[in-house]
């Protein structure tokens, strides 16, 4: 069945690239608050990571604007199937967090000190990595999720969730685990900063998230 499908798609992966700017570029606290802590060549090293990571993110984008170009042109063509933009709607819904979601990924348990920054920090890292869906302590975070400060606790979307917290990220166990756990990457910043805390990341063959939860406006 031919239909506007080709418009649908164009409008899916615009959205998903506006998601994926609002995500990618919000400030990285974790590696402001260790720089004083690092030595002459761990520095050289994380600069070298950081750069790695920023030249990944350009890749992505522009891979997405191409994505969003070859819609177009199927709307112009008037090819393209309604299936195609049913496809990119339960992809949409999936990175969104409304909709359940299933696979393969990496898990990250946290036992010990912790704060709301460096958990929104380790959420923006893995959707860095590839995340396609994320949980904390069970609960579904979505792109519009929140972390603040709580008694003993850290809130996620005005919910308190005490430690230790088990963060679990669906997507390429591989390459989520390699961005995680490389020389100056996120989980090394946090064992400088929060010397005392025991950070485990292990792979994952089967993960079950939950939708999310709370609606956010």
């Amino acid at each position: 069945m031919r239909t506007n499908a080709g418009g649908i798609a164009a409008a899916v992966i615009a959205l998903f690239l506006g998601l994926l700017a609002a995500t990618q570029f919000r400030s990285q606290d974790v590696y402001s608050r260790s720089l004083q802590l690092e030595t002459p060549s761990s520095l050289t090293t994380l600069v070298a990571n950081l750069s790695e990571r920023n030249n990944a993110l350009r890749e992505e984008i522009f891979d997405l604007r191409l994505r969003v170009e070859s819609a177009q042109d199927a709307v112009a063509s008037g090819k393209g199937t309604l299936s195609e933009g049913e496809r990119q709607l339960t992809q949409l819904k999936v990175f969104t967090a409304q909709s359940a979601a299933s696979g393969p990924g990496i898990s990250v348990k946290i036992e010990g000190a912790f704060d709301e920054r460096a958990l929104s920090d380790l959420v923006n890292e893995l959707r860095n990595a590839g995340a396609e869906a994320i949980s904390v302590n069970e609960m579904r975070v979505g792109p519009r999720s929140y972390f603040t400060a709580a008694p003993s606790a850290i809130a996620v979307d005005g919910r308190s969730l005490r430690g230790p917290w088990m963060i679990r990220a669906i997507g390429s166990p591989e390459v989520i685990y390699v961005a995680m756990t490389r020389t100056g990457g996120i989980i090394g910043q946090f064992e400088l900063i929060y010397a005392r805390t025991r950070f485990s990341v292990s792979k994952e063959s089967a993960l079950d998230l939950p939708a999310l939860a709370t609606t956010l406006r």
